[in-house]
């Protein structure tokens, strides 16, 4: 798999990106078939893995280093492991908090879990607006001084917010054919300040493969099972548009899930799509996106096809930390 250098100065990556939100244990059944998903896009040639602590309180930066086995000793200069702080978990929920000492916290467990003693990006997952970007900006900065992160980034920002934490090493943004909101003024400012950019959910939760049918039955330990974008007519109306999807991925013999990713690839804002895998199949599918070729004209008509479906974005963002002592 071909390897590009993530922004001017960064390291080289594959144009894929394992996401591992799916080994937090949130996500129905057993993890196993997904640690070893790991290795499966090792062997395939993706060095480049997603996660956060909020993902399953550190669940899966656990599973993940699991899945990396041995490679976290052998292979570690040729991983590019990215992880996120400043959601803490509270009571039931999760909630934005970059107070200084939360991210620190959050970091060293991090690392801990993942078994390294540094990562390769480390992003704020929310912003905090309780707390001024710019100071978590430097908060950031000392990390990466005391050598526990090589570079620094934020994921869910504006282009106004991102203006005001200052440079960042990359981006991530929701991106997909079901979520396009960040074409509008986030893409264009990343492009403006040569910011790379990593797209979650670029398989939409899994509808953009297909499997989530109306009516569909989710185990009561996925989260996706209490999520309106799962239910109704929502769900019908995305399902709706994904069999318009089908149908072309059909006539040319690739799954909806490559299509999707296929479309991601080509676009021209080059974003490296995440995407998410349950068992090493779901990998070896979805590398075969890189073998997709779409012209302007196709990638037009694709978009054409999924016009008036819902946004598939998250039904709701961490809420902002609570006062003192609650």
């Amino acid at each position: 798999m071909n390897r590009l250098p993530l922004g001017a100065d960064g390291p080289r990556v594959s144009r894929l990106c394992l996401g591992t939100w799916p080994l937090s244990g949130l996500w129905g059944g057993g993890i196993e078939p997904a640690v070893h998903a790991v290795r499966r896009a090792f062997d395939l040639g993706v060095n480049f893995f997603d996660t956060a602590r909020a993902y399953g309180d550190g669940a899966a930066e656990a599973a993940l280093a699991r899945g990396l086995g041995d490679l976290v000793r052998t292979h570690r200069s040729e991983l590019v492991i990215v992880t996120k702080g400043g959601l803490r978990i509270q009571g039931n929920s999760v909630v934005r908090d970059c107070d200084p000492e939360v991210l620190r916290s959050g970091l060293v467990a991090s690392l801990s879990a993942l078994g390294t003693d540094y990562v390769d990006l480390f992003l704020v997952h929310w912003p905090d607006p309780t707390i001024p970007l710019a100071e978590t900006a430097g908060v950031l900065a000392g990390f990466v001084e005391e050598g526990l992160v090589r570079r620094t980034g934020v994921s869910n920002f504006t282009a106004g917010q991102m203006a005001e934490f200052g440079p960042a090493a990359v981006a991530q943004v929701p991106y997909s054919l079901l979520a396009r909101g960040v074409e509008r003024d986030v893409l264009p400012y990343c492009r403006a300040a040569g910011v790379p950019v990593m797209g979650w959910a670029s398989l939409a939760h899994g509808l953009l493969t297909g499997a989530l049918r109306p009516g569909h039955t989710f185990a009561p330990d996925d989260w996706r099972a209490y999520s309106p974008v799962f239910r109704g007519e929502r769900l019908a109306a995305v399902a709706t548009a994904v069999d318009r999807l089908a149908a072309v991925a059909a006539d040319r013999g690739i799954s909806v899930a490559q299509l999707a990713l296929a479309w991601v690839l080509h676009q021209p804002a080059g974003v490296v799509p995440i995407f998410g895998a349950q068992e090493p199949e779901h990998v070896e599918d979805s590398v075969r996106a890189l073998e997709v070729r779409l012209d302007e004209a196709e990638l037009a008509e694709l978009g054409r096809l999924v016009e008036g479906a819902p946004p598939v974005l998250p039904d709701t963002e961490p809420p902002h930390r609570a006062p003192a002592g609650v």
